[in-house]
């Protein structure tokens, strides 16, 4: 029984991994195939449509690159860069002391560690366009596939009372606690888009918001929107979609090697 369990689940695991290597095959073919087109040619194209078929009736699935700009740019939360989108968030990393019981019925203490997140925060800026050497147009990154650049990073240790106990507090956030907790420290973590970065965007040019920008498509064609180059994009992609694709194929062998083996046995 436990070959056949076995081969079972290699197979599922086979089945998703194939899954998931098709979907990225297929990202991957959009944006090899999409030529890159100027922002200006978008407004062309734009302008020649809605003047022909109205207001609202744009749509062109396009792959675009310039410099991550805004009118009203805001600032990271720790480095205080100027930027148009970051995400910041504090780690609290903490000891427990738990106790355990053997089958003799002892008791013993021990530390666990473990973590939570004390404070996330997301801010993106209402102006938001990507530019050209032709022009620009606003972005929306909802729903994208976002890749942004870690803009700060640092690790503080933690100040317990020397009682046991713990009060600290980050800003408007408190924490307390008893003898039977203890705090490593906190982690610093922040991601960015700082201004003037280059962006890679592949998505709907439309204008269905009334004003002309780049979203999310309606199907399910790729949104991404990434402070990585074309080509780290293509070279990342390529290599996780081979690397599913072997262990897709070694699961289904090796899952199909137990199912004959527990046949025969």
């Amino acid at each position: 029984m436990g070959f056949y369990i076995g081969g079972a689940i290699l197979f599922i695991i086979a089945i998703i991994l194939f899954i998931i290597q098709r979907k990225r095959s297929g990202k991957l073919h959009h944006i090899e195939y999409n030529e890159t087109t100027s922002i200006n040619q978008i407004i062309e194209n734009h302008n020649e449509m809605s003047g022909s078929f109205g207001p609202g009736s744009f749509s062109l699935y396009s792959e675009v690159k310039g410099i991550a700009t805004a009118n009203s740019p805001i600032r990271t939360e720790f480095s205080q860069q100027e930027c148009v989108y970051y995400k910041s968030t504090v780690t609290r990393e903490y000891e427990v002391l738990e106790k355990t019981k053997d089958a003799s019925g002892k008791t013993s203490k021990r530390w666990v560690r473990k973590s939570e997140v004390v404070s996330n925060n997301e801010n993106k800026s209402h102006d938001f366009v990507i530019k050209d050497n032709s022009g620009e147009i606003l972005l929306q990154t909802e729903g994208s596939e976002l890749h942004t650049k870690k803009t700060f990073s640092k690790f503080e240790e933690g100040n317990d009372d020397p009682k046991g106990g713990l009060n600290i507090s980050i800003g408007s956030f408190s924490i307390s606690s008893g003898s039977n907790y203890r705090t490593i420290g906190f982690k610093y973590e922040e991601y960015a888009i700082p201004t003037r970065t280059p962006l890679y965007v592949i998505g709907d040019a439309n204008d269905r918001s009334g004003r002309l920008q780049i979203s999310k498509p309606t199907d399910k064609r790729p949104f991404i929107v990434s402070t990585k180059s074309e080509d780290e994009i293509i070279k990342q992609l390529s290599s996780s979609a081979k690397w599913m694709f072997y262990g897709a194929i070694g699961c289904a062998t090796v899952g199909f090697a137990l199912i004959i083996t527990g046949l025969l046995s």
